[in-house]
Order: structure tokens, then sequence, then C-alpha cells
């Protein structure tokens, strides 16, 4: 088959300051000869939302030589080209300025560029190559890439290739490391108050720990890009590179540290875990349009639980700070409304119009593939230890899986047959539970399995000292009327169906004004005067909807609300103990010593 002739793609500044770039694309004669369609995607893989990125994207020209030649636009995202026997340059202005891992952001300081949002492909052509190239840019910059670099050009394959490889364009930072026979280069882009060195030294000890899960590395060099900036929290998966983004002012203490490697684990197992090993709807890609799954409970949920594996056999992020992780997702799980509504197939499915698209009644209607995801993957580590007796729990399930199918796709029935063979037994009780079904997770097989206990508290058993003595402390902390509030003032962020709140009327949106006569400012205020009364009473809320006041009686009840803490059981026996040092290699956490305090 002869070599197809590149796309040239050459990229500009215009206006750094305003984000302003071009992206001219010398297009071969040998794709034109009966014309072609020029497309830009609507969204980039690994974030599952049609972005519509042809609305940052204008003045769309084409030429041939010096004449400009016609060019007709056939939707939002395509353009159709003429039939030429000569090359044509196709030119267009871009607009960035959203730094997101998803979009491109460019301005005096630094250039992300995201390809998915930055380059036409020709339809039916996407496997042919494309070199890219940087010119006028300032003149201290560098170019980092995952990409290979032949004479000052940046080589893609295929489209395909270009997608998965977004480039970093500035004066950065750069650190780097060899392991298992695979070079390592980290890029840090902005300013932070945390330690580089730390950052390298943690990713290190987690790609080891992530490679020995799989005996070894698929690729040849690999590539992380951080990127810090205030109040931001982020990542992306790419085939051979990740992109990272973490808040500038989180390295004061050590749980910003703990959140950035939980981050690199995060991202870094995606290397197999969806870029490798996936669902064949998930590769080759249409761009042009959403691409369903209902596999990204096992593509993002059992990868949001191995970020916890990860970091913890690397010794990066103790046992403490993980449990609390854990049980604090557990809690948000057990009592979000949305469980009882919609499974981990569904949401996978949905995430394009559902998880991506929240409205204010979806935490009521829907569960995260993410969150609810991780807590079925550690039950189904916990299976998995006790099917097997202790010797095979969720990374050898990823290790078989990797040793039986690499990169000829996935599919359900694939992990069904690998949980089956591990843990000898039939896999579909627990899918009918916790993935096509709506069950209510239960902590019993994580005692049985690693020795770990949930413990549910009610919020008055979580009072202080001298609340736990004062009565009214009490009676607050009992009160439940079903209203959540939003962090900035006293509008009703969600009302739990079903709840007090529900039943009296009161909705999304409105304001409270008064709690029995009180005038309410914050929530804090709100929640306050509410509680008062205690579970039996009511309230007299005074709320404003639309314009309108309304005046409106509210019971209130005990609370349901459970707080849950993860503890290790002194009494766990040799196999659990075992059991949780293979998950997690370290050593079963011992209990807190208690000291009697002075009187």
């Amino acid at each position: 088959m002869a070599k197809l002739a590149p796309i040239r793609a050459t990229l500009r500044p215009l206006d750094l300051p305003q984000h302003l770039f071009e992206v001219e694309l010398v297009v071969p004669a040998e794709a034109l000869a009966s014309g072609a369609v020029a497309a830009l995607p609507a969204w980039t893989p690994g974030s599952y939302l049609v972005r519509d990125y042809a609305r940052f994207v204008d003045r769309v020209r084409i030429l041939e030589g010096r004449r400009e030649r016609s060019l007709e636009k056939l939707d939002k995202q395509r353009w159709r080209l003429p039939a030429s026997k000569r090359d044509l340059v196709l030119r267009y202005r871009v607009y960035g300025n959203d730094l997101t891992v998803r979009t491109n952001h460019v301005d005096a300081a630094h250039a992300q560029i995201i390809p998915a949002a930055t380059f036409l492909y020709l339809e039916d052509q996407l496997d042919r190559p494309v070199e890219v190239r940087f010119e006028g840019f300032p003149g201290d910059w560098k170019v980092a890439s995952a990409l290979p670099q032949k004479q000052g050009a940046c080589l893609a394959k295929d489209f395909d290739t270009l997608v998965d490889s977004p480039f970093e364009l500035g004066a950065f930072r750069t650190r780097s490391f060899k392991t298992g026979g695979t070079a390592f280069e980290l890029v840090f882009t902005g300013s932070h108050n945390g330690d580089e060195g730390r950052m390298a030294e943690a990713t290190r000890k987690i790609v080891e720990a992530a490679g020995a899960i799989f005996g070894g590395f698929p690729f040849k060099r690999y590539v992380f890009f951080f990127a810090f900036t205030p109040k931001l929290r982020g990542g992306l998966e790419h085939r051979d590179c990740t992109s990272l983004i973490a808040d500038s002012h989180a390295f004061d203490k050590p749980e910003g540290y703990f959140a950035l490697y939980q981050l690199v684990a995060h991202e870094f197992f995606h290397a197999w875990n969806v870029k490798r090993l996936h669902d064949p709807a998930l590769g080759p890609f249409d761009y042009s349009r959403e691409n369903p799954t209902k596999m990204l409970w096992f593509h993002e949920g059992l990868t949001s639980y191995m970020e916890h594996v990860i970091v913890s056999r690397a010794g990066v992020v103790p046992w403490g700070h993980t449990s609390k992780e854990l049980a604090k997702c557990w809690s948000e799980q057990v009592q979000r409304p949305g469980r009882l509504e919609q499974s981990l197939e569904e949401s996978s499915w949905d995430a394009w119009i559902r998880f991506y698209k929240q409205h204010e009644f979806s935490p009521n209607s829907s569960v995260s593939y993410y969150d609810k995801g991780e807590m079925v993957a550690w039950l189904m580590d916990a299976a998995l230890r006790e099917g097997s007796h202790g010797k095979a729990g969720l990374t050898d399930l990823f290790a078989l899986l990797w040793t039986r199918h690499g990169e000829t796709g996935l599919t359900d029935a694939d992990v069904r047959q690998a949980f089956q063979k591990l843990s000898g037994k039939d896999p579909g009780p627990f899918w009918d539970a916790y993935i096509s079904g709506r069950a209510e997770l239960d902590p019993a097989p994580l005692r049985r399995a690693f020795g770990l206990a949930m413990e549910a508290r009610a919020p008055w058993e979580s009072l202080g000292p001298e609340e736990a003595r004062d009565p009214a402390a009490q009676r607050r902390a009992r009160s439940w009327t079903g209203l959540v509030l939003a962090s900035n003032g006293p509008t009703i962020q969600n009302v739990i169906p079903g709840s007090p709140a529900a039943r009296a009327g009161l909705s999304y949106g409105m304001e409270i004004l008064a709690v029995d006569g009180w005038r309410t400012t914050t929530a804090a205020e709100a929640q306050r005067y509410l509680a008062d009364s205690g579970p039996g009473g009511r309230v007299a809320v005074l709320v404003a909807d639309r314009g309108r006041v309304l005046a409106v009686d509210v019971p209130v009840i005990e609370s349901p609300d459970r707080s849950h803490r993860l503890t290790a059981d002194p009494r766990a026996g040799t196999a659990q103990r075992t059991a949780f040092s293979l998950s997690y290699g370290q050593a079963f956490p011992s209990a807190p010593v208690k000291r009697s305090g002075r009187r």
C-alpha cells in the first residue's frame, strides 16, 4: 500500500494576549482528486460531551496558490473542499481562552493546544498522517509533545494519534526519569507553592506500581503535562501522555500532594484501562457525534478505585487518608437519592446528556459512574478476594484482561468471564445487583474480605464533647427537612424527594427569606433556624419564588443522614490481613491507641 501524503499543519500566533492563533493546513492534491469534506471534531476522547469546538473557529478560507477558492460550509463543523490537482491551503482563526484539559488556552505566558479543538480532518481519510509545526511564537518558548519530532515537525501517523497528543508551548520546566525501559518526561507549567522534585519522585513510584500490575509498559516514552492554576483540578488521559491541572495553592499541606498523586495515578492507569483495553465503541471514534457505551463504569469507575490502590502500593499516600476518602465517597453514594433511579450501565450510556449536563434534579435521578463505580469496584475487589480465598483481587482481574485481550477490544462478557475465572463465582448476581441493577451498597463483604468495617454515624453522634452535652445542639443535629442549600446564600439547591420540604412544596431556586420570623441572609443561618425546633416541630418559612413571596409551613423530622468511618477490625484474621496487604501493598492497619486524658 502506497504511503499517504501528509497534511502539513502550521500554527502561528495572531494575538496571544487576546488568545488568538491561526491554523494553516496544506492539504495534498492526492486527497482532493474528487474534492473532500473537512470537519472539526465535536468532542474529545475521554470527555464524553459534545462541546462543539467549531464555535471557537472563524475566518475559514481556502487558497490555491494565491487565489482564493470558494468554500461551502455544510453544517456547524464541516466544510466542502473543491476538487483540485494542486495542494490547497486551508486557513482559519482559533480562539482559546479556557484552561481545562479539554480546551485550548493561549496567552502571553504559554499555549496549550488540544488537537480535537484545533485541527480539521478529512472525512474518510482519518488514516492520513499529519505533520505539525509552530512558527512565530516567542523565541524562548519550547514545544512539548508525546509525538516524535523530526526537523522541527511533530509527526502523527494518523488523525487519531494527533487527537491523542496535546501540545504545550512556553518556557515550561521539565524533569525526567527512566524505569522499565521507558522514558518518562514531566512538563510543569504555571507557578505553585509545591515541590516539583517531590512530585516527580512520587510520580516515579506511581508509575512503577502501575506498571507492576501489567508486567511493564506498552510504550517507550510517556509525558506528564502538569499545569497549575488557582482553584482548578482535572485530568485527561491519552495513549502516551496525560494532561493534569492542579490548584496552584494546594501544596501548603500534605492533602494537596495526596490529591495530585491520586490524579496522576488515575490518569496514568488509563494508559491501559480505556486507551488500550477498551470497549470497541471507544475507538476508532466518530468525532462528529456521541459514541455511547455502557462500560464507563468499568473504564472510569474502576479506575477511580484503582487510583487508591496504586498510590497505596506506591507508598505515596497513607492509608489513613485513603480510608477517609473511601468512607466519604461511600457516605455520598448511600445517601444520594438517584441511587434508586439509575444503574451504572444507564449512567454510562447517558453520560453524554446527563452526567456532563446536570441540572437541579440530577442528584435525585442519577448516579455518577465515577463515584458509584468506584464503590462497586471496591466491592468487586472484595468479591474476588472472597471467592479466590484471598489469592486474587481487582489488580489480578486487570492483569488477566490485559493478557487475554490487550488492545483487541473488551466487552462486558469478557469482564464477566475474567471475574468468574478468578473468583469461581457466577458473575450474574453481582452484575444484577450493582451494574445493571440498583441494589444498595453492602459493606459486609469489605469486613469479610479485608477486615474493614464501615461504621455509620448519625449527625448527633458526631458532635464534639461540649455540643454533645448541649440539649439545643443535640436537637439541631437531629433535625431534618430535606433541604439542600447553595453555598453562597439561602437559595434552595436541592429538595430530597419525599422529604418534609418536598411535601410542603418547596423547590429549586427558591430563596429563603425568613424562618419563624427571623431574617436569613446566609445558608448557615437558614439551616440553623430550620433546625431550632427539633424533630416533631414545624417551622414557618418565607420564600421568594420568581419575584413572588410565599409562606410555607414545613414539618421537621429526625435526620436520616449518616456519615461513615472506615476502621480496621482488630479481630481480623490472618486471611483478611493478608488479603488487605495483597490489594493495597501495605500492612494491615493497626487500631489507634486510645489514651486516657488527665482530669
